[in-house]
């Protein structure tokens, strides 16, 4: 039985919910999001609370940045995590935290490929990789704007992307981790009104190597994309080990 507690329950959060309250051997012990009034039949916590996640192995984070990060130490105490707001990380102070969280409590942060298909070829590729860039093109309403014509947002380094637009960018982060790091990712945001899909373009090259992955999914009524929730609860399955095949998280 894995027990397993759900840190935010929007869109990704209620897809993962509804699937897992009907797999086998899965146990919801509880929501943390104080905004859910669905009716549940699992407890519904405004904090975190230490009895509840020390019966708890898993947590998945599907919120935001600022909410993993406040509530990062006390569940790293008692749980594993699987983490969508995968922005937080490229705050380095909150990266090296974590990172000595885990290795005083002795869990895993796993981190799932989203909407990014070919994920495991980055990170494998990591060492002989020598530019990332990702361009990210989004309807403006996807961003929380008006544009009436295609505009480049923004173009520079992963790290400063993830401050700027921490919400719409988890892919490029994601991708940071996995490859060269959040200083030498280069990302590129467009705001286009023309298009109704988010499409991710991620160009790699390195010694002997050179590839571009060319991700398109429709919006799904805001940030996140249409294929995201297949994508998170497939991450899910891997993790649980319920999944035959290949385990990429």
């Amino acid at each position: 039985m894995k027990r397993i507690g759900l840190l935010g329950c929007g869109k990704i959060g209620q897809n993962i919910l509804e699937n897992l309250s009907s797999t086998e051997n899965v146990e919801i012990t509880f929501i943390q999001d104080p905004f859910y009034k669905m009716q549940s039949e699992y407890p519904v916590l405004a904090k975190p609370d230490k009895s509840i996640l020390e019966q708890t192995d898993l947590v998945i984070e599907s919120a935001m940045s600022d909410v993993l990060k406040e509530n990062a130490d006390m569940i790293l105490q008692y749980c594993d995590m699987m983490v969508f707001s995968v922005t937080a990380f490229a705050d380095a102070q909150f990266y090296y935290h974590v990172q000595s969280l885990l290795e005083q409590y002795y869990h895993r942060i796993y981190l799932p490929h989203g909407a990014i298909l070919g994920i495991d070829g980055i990170a494998d590729g990591k060492e002989v990789i020598e530019e990332v860039c990702i361009e990210t093109v989004k309807n403006p309403k996807s961003l929380g704007r008006k544009d009436t014509e295609r505009t480049i947002l923004y173009e520079g380094s992963c790290r400063e992307a993830c401050k700027l637009y921490p919400r719409n960018v988890n892919v490029h982060a994601t991708i940071a981790l996995a490859g060269i790091g959040f200083d030498k990712t280069h990302s590129v945001i467009v705001s286009d009104p023309a298009v109704d899909t988010n499409t991710h373009i991620i160009h790699v090259k390195g010694q002997g190597i050179s590839f571009t992955l060319n991700i398109s999914s429709f919006a799904n009524g805001g940030i996140t994309g249409k294929y995201t929730p297949y994508s998170a609860i497939g991450s899910v399955h891997r993790v649980l080990g319920d999944r035959d095949g290949f385990l990429f998280v």
